[in-house]
């Protein structure tokens, strides 16, 4: 959150009352719906900071067999949702993780791999056929 002008970060009450004078400088309001109006933002930005997040909650990890299944020759199966990707960098980036990270909260091995074999086998393929990597003569 921001810094308050006295250098700690923003409260609920804070991040409360901006929220509110934002939603009446736009909105007419009765004086006596004031007070149950910020009832119910402080009630609901208090849920919000007591929700423990994704980060917070380990994931279940997979067993031996769960993680020889991920790979299959046309795609890994994600363990984040479950969905076979033949690529799992920018999976990955999407839910803030890189490859290592994945493989620790996961605890797969370091040799995990994050492309399909099958896939790999084509892209190489594709690379030798237009002599990719080698110096011209």
């Amino acid at each position: 959150m921001r810094k308050n002008q006295d250098g700690r970060g923003a409260t609920i009450s804070d991040v409360t009352l901006r929220v509110v004078t934002a939603y009446l400088s736009n909105n007419a309001l009765p004086h006596s719906s004031v007070p149950p109006l910020l009832a119910t933002v402080h009630g609901a930005l208090s849920a919000l900071a007591d929700r423990p997040t994704a980060a917070e909650a380990p994931p279940e990890q997979p067993n031996a067999a769960q993680i020889r299944g991920s790979v299959r020759e046309n795609g890994i199966v994600s363990f984040i949702d479950g969905r076979s990707y033949k690529t799992m960098k920018r999976h990955l980036t999407a839910h803030g993780l890189t490859p290592d990270l994945y493989r620790a909260r996961y605890g797969l091995p370091d040799d995990y791999p994050m492309t399909a074999p099958g896939y790999a086998e084509r892209r190489s393929e594709i690379a030798r056929a237009i002599r990719l990597g080698r110096k011209a003569a």
